[in-house]
């Protein structure tokens, strides 16, 4: 993500040690005269000329500093009338409260009768200038930002009987369950050249606090993207092109900077228009026609489970160049755990000492996206001198409280524990089990029960020992193997793997270097398959990456395959023909996958690779010799794979994949292409194979298969809290087998005429919350199989899917 913010803020701390100059400051909060409600985001001007600025936090409180006395405040907020407040020297200037009248007409109101709305002038004029104005178009820049990281509960009001609840609401009342703050380096060089150095980190509870949960990947950090992520959802952007046929903006204010106009315009999605979309306000400087201020919330508050609002801040930092100075994201969940439970992630970046244009070369990017220095632990006079927002009382005591606790319950050790289940670990001193090994179900073993065992950083930072067994209850057999991983450099994902296994491989699968991840469901259709060869595999892999965005592997190996059903391959190449149904390869193979602008991250004692959004290639080439170490064949094998997804404003996320494969040589099915079939009667959609295919049914020695998905998001029907998630599967194959002959007992085809199916489904038709922080929705599809190799009775070319799905919306 790891993947909001508005409004823009340059906070400069000037000590009295260095400094005799005076600092004039003002605080309070500002609230709904009626409700009284605390409003957050409150613009706040000082002094009436725009040039010193904050605004209020989500409880609703504000300070600011000036070095001049301050002898105005004015303040404005979407949907209210906006306020100016004079200040007299020898007024009182802490702990003031101000309250800010409703605006009589609401948002949904407002029409325009004739002509061009005036605001959407102004949003043109936004959009038009939006890449000149965007600090990531330019050619390089480098800033220190001081991040600020909190997550808190918000208790209900009234008692509880409840012992348990009775106590944690007393706690939140005097303390956040997590604080963390960081101070980071950044540089960017275009086009795409990103580097984050986390020079200081310091987190509530921890001694040795070592993952980077920094605010630039909780936060969207540029408005000027088409689609703002927050969550799982991408957000159409009020400013991107033609973004005024979907939000309606209405002109809310007018201030005068100078020669400048602040145009502050409100928005909010049209009615009767379905998308994902947010509401908050704009302040739009007529110099450029750049951002200045921004908020944004998203405006399904009834339905979604978490409320975002987040805010940006742009200044002209160097008279020339508009720029970030401050990023705020405030996200949280209604009913967390408990009914009323309300939490809140915030998290602020203070943008200091930007420098635009400096002469940075790619020799200054060693291709990790964002990297932790070796010692994150500074000293309290470090923070001091680098916070540029202060410690509140809360903060302070749930550092002592935490730092504290942390003696007796390690929590350093508990997270290292945590962090091992993301890759299907459970971590214990020097050994972590591995998960995916303790329990599998596929048609030959029925239920396979095991243990996967591997050394973990406790052992060796450098090296990892593993090994696995387990008991097919459906097939009598033991499946084994190990390995062990010498982790030369792991920033550039060099490494050197030796592995042996006894087990089953899928007869004619087809896998890619790097092409899945535990817990990404690529291994739903495992299920369906009825074919498996059972493999004794020996290999050894050297991967590394190259430049920014190439992993390469190469390896060799030498394997014995023997078939598990009635399958012979009739060998005619040594002599008098023969048949066999056990196989050796030995060979080597060579891959490359190739994935633009794809972020590396270090986190948790691992490196970690993330798309963002852009395409992802996969080839690779085996090349196999016989008469070495066994091998029986001599062969050639090409393979291709290609992925990309994109987002579209109405028609939601468009993604398709193409994989293709070739086989320069006459062998066993065991090294050719079955089909990615996934089919059973009633069973779980599997992304990227064919639903409605048998296992087994084609085989072929040329392939290409196409993937396409439309997932329409919620555009299509929204009823309240019924808001189904509905996909469009189109799927479409092509195979030749060259020498049928030479299989016999064969019960598969060639897909030279084509293969053809489509489905819908439709995710999220039954969805119930857990804990209040996800909602988890259960859905159908259905595909059905048309074309040269659809079947005469019309109910077998249907298959019927269910699908599990979450959301964070």
């Amino acid at each position: 993500m790891f993947k909001l913010r508005r409004l823009f803020f340059l906070i400069l701390m000037v000590s009295p040690f260095f400094s005799a100059a005076q600092i004039f400051s003002l605080n309070g909060t500002v609230t709904d005269s009626i409700t009284g409600e605390k409003l957050p985001f409150v613009t706040i001007l000082t002094n009436l000329t725009g040039s010193i600025g904050t605004s209020s936090d989500s409880a609703g409180n504000f300070s600011v500093k000036s070095n001049e006395p301050i002898t105005a405040l004015r303040l404005s907020y979407v949907g209210y009338n906006s306020k100016t407040m004079s200040f007299g020297l020898k007024d009182k200037t802490s702990n003031i409260s101000i309250q800010l009248s409703s605006q009589e007409q609401q948002l949904e109101d407002f029409t325009v009768i004739g002509g061009e709305n005036p605001a959407n002038r102004i949003i043109k004029l936004a959009v038009k200038n939006r890449d000149q104005n965007n600090y990531a178009k330019l050619n390089s820049y480098s800033f220190t930002a001081y991040e600020k990281f909190t997550f808190t509960g918000i208790p209900p009001k009234g008692g509880y009987s409840d012992s348990m609840r009775t106590k944690l609401f007393r706690y939140l009342g005097d303390n956040h369950f997590l604080i963390m703050e960081s101070v980071v380096d950044r540089k960017h060089l275009a086009p795409d050249l990103i580097k984050e150095t986390v020079l200081a980190q310091k987190v509530s509870g921890l001694k040795n606090p070592n993952f980077t949960l920094l605010t630039s990947q909780f936060q969207t950090t540029n408005f000027y993207e088409p689609y703002l992520s927050f969550a799982t959802t991408d957000f159409v952007n009020p400013i991107s092109p033609n973004s005024w046929d979907k939000y309606f903006f209405n002109v809310e204010d007018t201030l005068m900077n100078g020669n400048d106009t602040v145009f502050t315009v409100s928005y909010h999605p049209e009615k009767g228009k379905h998308f994902a979309s947010l509401i908050g306000s704009l302040e739009i400087n007529t110099d450029g026609y750049a951002i200045q201020n921004v908020t944004a919330e998203v405006s399904d508050t009834g339905y979604a489970l978490l409320f975002v609002k987040i805010e940006q801040r742009y200044a002209k930092v160097d008279s020339v160049h508009w720029f970030p100075t401050y990023l705020g994201t405030n996200i949280g969940f209604k009913n967390f755990l408990f009914e009323g439970l309300k939490v809140e992630m915030q998290g602020s970046t203070f943008i200091k000492d930007p420098v635009i244009n400096l002469p940075l070369t790619k020799k200054d990017f060693d291709g990790v996206n964002i990297d932790l220095m070796d010692n994150l632990n500074k000293s309290d006079d470090y923070w001091i001198q680098n916070r540029a927002d202060t410690l509140t009382v809360k903060e302070k005591k749930t550092y002592v409280l935490l730092d504290s606790l942390n003696h007796h319950y390690h929590f350093d050790r508990k997270l290292a524990w945590a962090n091992s289940l993301q890759d299907g670990l459970f971590r214990f001193p020097y050994l972590s089990v591995q998960i995916y090994n303790t329990i599998k179900f596929n048609k030959p073993e029925g239920v396979r029960l095991g243990l996967g065992l591997q050394t973990n950083s406790d052992f060796s930072k450098k090296y990892i020992l593993s090994a696995f067994a387990g008991y097919g209850l459906g097939d009598g057999l033991w499946k084994y193997g190990g390995g062990v991983k010498w982790k030369i450099y792991e920033p550039k994902n060099i490494a050197l793997t030796v592995k042996a296994s006894m087990n089953y491989e899928e007869n004619g699968g087809l896998d890619f270097f790097q092409g899945g991840y535990y817990g990404s469901g690529s291994g739903t259709r495992n299920y369906t398959i009825a074919n498996f060869d059972f493999v004794d595999r020996k290999e050894i892999d050297f991967t590394a990456r190259l430049r920014k965005y190439v992993n390469v592997q190469a390896s060799g190996f030498t394997t014995f395959k023997r078939v598990t059903n009635d399958y012979e391959f009739l060998n005619t190449f040594d002599g008098e023909p023969h048949l066999m149904n056990e196989f050796h390869y030995t060979g080597v193979q060579a891959a490359v996958r190739f994935s633009y602008k794809e972020k590396v991250v270090e986190s948790l004692e691992h490196f970690y690779w993330i798309n963002t959004g852009y395409p992802t290639i996969w080839l690779q080439v085996t090349q196999g010799f016989k008469g070495l170490l066994n091998g029986d064949f001599n062969y050639t094998k090409y393979e291709a794979r290609f992925n990309y997804y994109f987002n579209t404003k109405s028609f939601g996320i468009t993604s398709f994949t193409i994989e293709g494969g070739i086989v320069d040589g006459i062998l066993p099915s065991t090294e050719l292409y079955a089909g990615k079939s996934s089919y059973s009667p009633f069973g779980l959609y599997a992304p990227g194979s064919f639903q409605t295919m048998r296992s087994g049914e084609f085989m072929s020695d040329r392939f290409a298969s196409l993937y396409f998905k439309q997932d329409f998001l919620k555009n299509v029907l929204q009823r309240g809290n019924f808001q189904p998630n509905f996909l469009f599967v189109t799927n479409i194959g092509w195979g030749i087998l060259s020498h049928p002959e030479t299989h016999v007992n064969a019960a598969f085809q060639s897909m030279q005429k084509g293969y053809f199916e489509s489905g819908i489904v439709a995710n999220n038709l039954l969805a119930r919350k857990f804990a209040g922080i996800v909602r988890l929705g259960v859905g159908v599809g259905v595909f059905y199989r048309y074309g040269s190799y659809s079947f005469s009775n019309e109910l077998d070319n249907f298959a019927f899917k269910g699908t599990l799905s979450y959301y964070f919306k």
